[in-house]
This record gives C-alpha cells, structure tokens and sequence, in this order.
C-alpha cells in the first residue's frame, strides 16, 4: 500500500504509519489501533490522511527531478562536471544527463580546445539541450500517487 505501513509500537500497541515526500519535505503521521477504535478504523483514517495530502502537494516532474543541485555540487550547475584523465591533463567539462528509460547521454569539452571557460560554457548549454529533451511530466511511479497529481 503506497506510504502506508503496518507497525508494532509498543509490546501491544500497533498502528498505521503514513510516509511520503514531496518536493524534499518529509509528511508523515502515525494512526494507533487504540485510539482510532482498531485496526481497520486506524487503516481507514491513515487512507484518508495520505489521500488528503496528496491531493494538496504538487509533485515533482521530471524536468525539476533533474535540475536539483546536489549538496555536492562544485560546478554550480547541474549535471556539469569537471574530469582531469592522463589523456587530457588541462581536463575536460562534461555534461550528463539520464533519461527515463535509463539511457544515458554525455557530452564533453575540452579545456585544451576551447579554453576552461568556454568549455564550461559549453557544457552548461549541452546541459540545457538535454534537459529539453526530458519529458514534463510528474515523476511518480505508484499508480495511487499518479491518482493525485495536481495538473497546473
């Protein structure tokens, strides 16, 4: 059951924990058999919470999914990267990217031939060449998140 899973709390104390991100944000909420008035009351009402939840958040598409900037970033730009190799000492700027279907793309520039800015610079537009291939669409794969996608 999509963000949803059954959990022993306590010695006799079960629940329903709710579990799911979007957009980074973590949203979750605990529902106790006890409280709820049981186990199916407890599931019911977890249901509700994530359908309710969903249906408010907006979801990443796919676009978006591949332009975050990972806290290791040193080139200030997505998939762009710096590569020194013993055949090209000044190094290289490549730019990368993976597609849906798991194909992936590379593109690189050479310090040597075009200088380390422009080669930078080319790498940031082959970048953005790749990106407009990628498909808009959110980037879900359980068929009850596709349920609630927020078209905007």
């Amino acid at each position: 059951m999509y963000a949803i899973r059954r959990h022993r709390a306590a010695k006799e104390a079960w629940c329903w924990r709710v579990h799911f991100k979007r957009r980074g944000k973590a949203y979750s909420k605990t529902f106790y058999d006890l409280t709820c008035g049981g186990s199916k009351q407890a599931k019911a009402e977890a249901v509700a919470w994530r359908d309710d939840q969903l249906a408010k958040l907006k979801a990443f598409t796919l676009v978006e999914f591949r332009q975050q900037k990972r806290s290791n970033n040193v080139s200030g730009v997505t998939g762009v990267h710096f590569h020194k190799t013993p055949a090209q000492p000044l190094g290289f700027w490549q730019a990368s990217i993976r597609f849906h279907d798991g194909k992936r793309t590379a593109r690189s520039f050479s310090v040597l031939k075009f200088g380390r800015q422009e080669a930078y610079r080319r790498a940031v537009a082959a970048r953005l060449e790749m990106l407009e291939k990628v498909e808009n669409r959110p980037y879900l794969y359980d068929p009850v998140a596709k349920r609630f996608v927020k078209q905007e």
